[in-house]
């Protein structure tokens, strides 16, 4: 029941936060593995990503070994990833996808900022989102171009109710990005 509520009982990736702003923060994520699957529609994707875990029924990948589903999913530019557990922290550990179109992935170190809303992400409220995060770093002196990779991760399965579903919109930033943020976020105290 408590899923329904917005209580996951899964795993997040960890993370140190370097800053708070009245719209945002600045988060630093350690090392980690992930899978990830083009997708045409989130159905696909997921799909796909829970059959490598073993959601949907027998593990789909080389040791048909069951992994336990963390939060977020992450969504970018027609990509769908997982982020795997953190006893996956070496790719020798990490069974081989029996889908093709399912790859493991080395994440770094990264930091970055990010935006938690609540409720229900369509396209549109993405990019409205995105926009609001921009904004509000535009306004710390951190300039990002329309170029920049963003991502969207959301933290709830479908059936949450949506004023208590956490969503984030995530912007990787650069070292001197990070600096100009935290200063802004410093001042505006």
């Amino acid at each position: 029941m408590g899923i329904v509520f917005g209580k996951t009982g899964v795993a997040e990736p960890t993370f140190e936060v370097l800053a708070s702003c009245t719209s945002y923060e600045i988060r630093r994520y350690s090392p980690r593995f992930g899978i990830t699957t083009t997708c045409a529609s989130d159905n696909t994707g997921f799909r796909s990503l829970a059959g490598y875990i073993g959601v949907t029924g027998p593990p789909q990948n080389s040791l048909s070994e069951s992994i336990s589903m963390t939060a977020p999913v992450i969504k970018s530019e027609g990509k769908m990833q997982f982020i795997l557990p953190q006893n996956y922290d070496d790719l020798s550990k990490i069974p081989k996808p029996s889908n093709e179109n399912v790859k493991v992935f080395s994440i770094p170190e990264e930091t970055g900022a990010v935006k938690v809303f609540s409720g229900w992400v369509n396209d549109a409220k993405a990019e409205e989102v995105k926009a609001s995060l921009y904004e509000g770093l535009r306004e710390g002196g951190v300039v990002l171009g329309e170029g920049r990779k963003w991502q969207l991760w959301q933290y709830n399965p479908p059936f949450t109710i949506p004023w208590l579903r956490r969503n984030e919109i995530w912007v990787e930033l650069k070292e001197e990005e990070v600096k100009k943020a935290k200063e802004y976020c410093k001042k505006s105290e």
